[in-house]
């Protein structure tokens, strides 16, 4: 058997601190820290500003991630709508997904028959489907 790694040993000492801190009570908490020269309610009000910092920057990035994500989304290429697809084959079309219970398709879609679609309402959701492959 060999030694686990100082970074291991690291993460178990760590661990183990948590353990001990989380199995405290509140005063057994204020008493330690008292001992330490830390005034309990300004290391609570510490605690509380370091964790209010940490989730509004965690929203930050996320939200920086989303926004990233829509970016990316407006500039890929949107698919070139060839004039010569007709009404009749975008029904097809749809037809296939519905036949194949295609995920692209929502509840709406998959419950109402092509045929009952005017040609402009075919070859719109025609066009929707193709640009959610893409």
């Amino acid at each position: 058997m060999t030694n686990p790694s100082a970074k291991k040993q690291l993460a178990n000492i760590w661990q183990g601190a948590v353990d001990d801190l989380m199995a405290m009570s509140e005063s057994e908490i204020d008493a330690e820290l008292r001992e330490l020269g830390i005034d309990p309610q300004v290391a609570a009000e510490k605690g509380k500003v370091a964790v209010e910092k940490a989730v509004a920057k965690d929203r930050a990035r996320l939200r920086a991630a989303q926004r990233a994500q829509m970016e990316a989304a407006r500039a890929r290429p949107k698919v070139i709508r060839d004039p010569s697809i007709t009404p009749e084959q975008a029904r097809q079309r749809i037809a296939q997904l519905q036949a194949a219970n295609d995920a692209l398709l929502t509840l709406a879609a998959r419950n109402r028959s092509p045929q009952d679609l005017s040609d402009q309402e075919a070859l719109d959701l025609f066009w929707n489907i193709q640009d959610l492959k893409h």
